[in-house]
């Protein structure tokens, strides 16, 4: 039985009136949204850095979504889309001169650089910089990286020259600062500055976990530029404090290691066999994808640029529910490790104990220095911000409690990850932003449509959502215990949750592989060792939605899912499904095939409740239906992410506002301690039957 908790600002509840505008969403959700013109107290907090939560005005961003909607900045997702790069022309101006205050990038996880420019005759509000990679890319071949206007310093239009900043991280290879003009449509190419150099560019970064199919395991992944020579993962149960020797300081170890692959480790002749942890795992594949990888768009023309090298290995031998210490690196290697990370390893399955997870959908990433104007993922700075800022708070929280309530230990992304659609080098972004909360706790993740779909690579709608992608990046960056190749659905016991993942980007009806999956997943499911049925996936099951475009709007999909699936929920009393797609925060009452369900005398609910949870970070979807369904219990329209803790018999749910932390939503839902047994004497007295 759900009950419900205090409602937040922008949350409409049934019977509420609807003031926002019903905006037009093409594939399911509006493509507007810049925080900067809705909110110039926004756009600040991003240019110092992002260490404060912005405010909003709630007026003026309903105004700009509008105004959005109507240009050109409004049908993109990617700001990088807004460039005509075969457009592109060099004149180089002499006497523009660029200056970077220095020529090194020490720490590839992000430093700042002070960037001017000097001497521009005839200075517009359309001349921009643009962060060039690599240092020597023509640019009417290979987009930036990320822009800015130079106009951000009035000083530009009135006197031609200028200040602005940049936080630059490692893309494996030198990089440079253009300086252009005419705007975005035949841009010229006026300056271009020295390369700045990446010291390390084999420095171990992008740190991310995953669970594997087997208990008592942990999967790592990292990134660098080459596959190295010994890359591995160190761990064991303290903290282990390091410092790297002279030999291996940033900058200083050379090509000379790569001849000691066959030498032992103590051999080695510096002296620093790096950090001493008491398990160690060599990787179980080094590999990269190539531009040749990928089916078409941006991804194999402007968008893409090098991806390095991405290296995975698994910790074994892992005791449940227990805090482990570790770094990632190559000893022998001229990267370095990278700083210590730790996590607490996988529950039991069971009704024993409790777990506290994150959820997000649909959240981009988007740049702290206030690059990129007009991205309409901003807010995803503040909900990683603010997921990060949970998982440490709740950790002194169960070290001060002596363990009596456990920290979050897991994180779910259901789909529409980074939104880089082709374009490389927001892969990078993306995971650099995400590197504080998914190397802290496993980061689980579904297919979305902008991930995978692209015409003729065999998902569901052949539509060009990707960007030529087709879940190439996304599968080699995320390696979930799939059952195959392009298999995208999988489950796992976390406690007394079963989570079943499955993919709406690929063939989901009656006669497809994945819905055997579902259907023997669903059957296999023990309740006594967990109660509680939690199915994730990118599209939703029930949406309150104005898009019926075909094929692949929101209610023609959400009526195939629920033709396919709806039945087979209820059979197997699924609790809850978390879906994203539509850039809203919606909640459904207990829910069968339209109509809402009375609990059961146990107050357990009769019916599965539907959650959207699409709002992480991505422009909102205003074409919700006014007035909304009966069946919808709580509309969120502002970003956020949610939290959930369960046990036994209680399954609490947090909807954060990701503004100021406060809560958009919860509610609660609970069934009796006996459920288990009962639910599976009653499917066994079925069977005989």
């Amino acid at each position: 039985m759900a009950h419900t908790a205090g409602v937040c600002l922008l949350v409409l509840t049934v019977g509420a009136a609807f003031t926002a505008p019903a905006l037009g969403a093409g594939r399911g959700h509006t493509t507007s949204a810049s925080i900067r013109a809705a909110d110039s107290r926004q756009q600040a907090s991003i240019e110092a850095g992002a260490s404060e939560l912005a405010p909003h005005d709630l007026g003026a961003q309903v105004y700009a979504y509008r105004e959005l909607e109507r240009s050109r900045v409004g049908e993109l997702h990617q700001p990088l889309e807004r460039l005509r790069v075969a457009a592109v022309t060099q004149q180089l101006d002499d006497k523009i001169q660029i200056h970077v205050d220095r020529q090194e990038l020490k720490d590839g996880s992000g430093e700042w650089f002070t960037v001017t420019w000097t001497g521009v005759d005839g200075p517009a509000y359309d001349d921009w910089l643009a962060v060039v990679v690599p240092a020597d890319a023509d640019l009417s071949v290979t987009a930036p990286a990320k822009w800015k206007f130079a106009a951000a310093d009035p000083l530009h239009v009135i006197a031609g020259n200028g200040t602005t900043r940049f936080r630059l991280i490692s893309y494996r290879q030198p990089v440079a600062i253009s300086f252009m003009r005419h705007g975005f449509d035949r841009a010229v190419e006026a300056a271009r500055s020295a390369p700045i150099q990446v010291l390390r560019p084999n420095q171990p970064l992008q740190v991310h976990l995953a669970l594997t199919s087997t208990n008592g395991g942990m999967r790592v992944q990292w990134n660098t530029r080459d596959v190295g020579v010994a890359p591995q993962v160190r761990w064991g149960p303290a903290s282990v404090p390091y410092e790297p020797s002279a030999a291996q300081a940033p900058g200083k170890k050379g090509k000379k290691d790569k001849d000691k692959k066959d030498k032992k480790k103590h051999d080695d002749d510096d002296g620093d066999d790096g950090p001493d942890y008491p398990h160690s795992a060599a990787v179980e594949r080094s590999f990269a994808y190539q531009r040749e990888d990928m089916c078409g768009g941006f991804a194999i023309s402007v968008g893409w640029v090098d991806a390095g090298t991405h290296h995975v290995a698994t910790m074994t031998g892992l005791q449940p529910a227990t805090r482990y210490y570790y770094r990632v690196g190559d000893p022998q290697g001229d990267g370095g490790w990278s700083k210590e990370f730790s996590f607490v390893s996988a529950p039991p399955p069971g009704p024993a104990g409790t777990i506290r997870a994150l959820v997000v959908a649909d959240m981009g990433q988007a740049e702290v220095d206030g690059s990129l104007e007009g991205s309409q993922m901003l807010p995803s700075l503040n909900t990683t911000t603010l997921m990060h800022r949970d998982a440490l708070a709740s950790r002194r929280e169960a070290e001060q409690s002596g363990g009596a309530r456990p920290p979050y230990t897991l994180l779910v992304h259901n789909g529409d990850i980074s939104y880089s659609r082709g374009f490389s080098t927001q892969w990078d972004n993306f995971m650099q932003q995400i590197e504080p909360v998914a190397a802290a706790m496993p980061y689980m993740v579904t297919a979305g449509n902008h991930e995978r779909d692209w015409p003729g690579t065999g998902d569901a709608f052949g539509v060009e959502d990707s960007g030529g992608e087709c879940g190439v990046p996304f599968d080699a960056r995320f390696p979930m215990p799939y059952p195959g190749k392009d298999k995208m659905w999988y489950a796992f016991e976390y406690g007394p949750v079963f989570f079943l993942q499955y993919s709406t980007e690929h063939r989901f009806d009656a006669g497809s592989e994945q819905y055997q999956f579902m259907v023997k997943t669903l059957a296999s499911v023990d309740r006594r060792r967990t109660p509680w049925l939690v199915v994730g996936g990118h599209r939703p099951i029930y949406v309150a939605s104005t898009n019926a475009n075909w094929p692949d709007g929101d209610q023609p999909v959400a009526q195939s899912l629920r033709d396919t699936y709806e039945d087979l929920y209820m059979q197997h009393q699924v609790d809850l499904t978390l879906q994203g797609h539509h850039h809203t925060y919606q909640r459904t009452c207990a829910l069968y095939r339209g109509a809402c369900q009375p609990p059961r005398a146990d107050g357990s609910q009769s019916a599965p409740v539907h959650l959207i949870t699409g709002h992480a970070g991505a422009g909102l979807s205003l074409n919700v239906a006014d007035p909304p369904p009966a069946w919808l219990e709580h509309l969120g329209l502002w970003w956020g992410y949610m939290r959930m803790e369960a046990n036994a018999t209680t399954m609490q749910i947090e909807i954060v506002s990701d503004e100021d932390g406060q809560l958009m939503d919860s509610f609660t839902l609970t069934k009796p301690a006996d459920f288990g047994e009962r639910y599976m004497a009653a499917a066994a007295e079925s069977t005989r039957g």
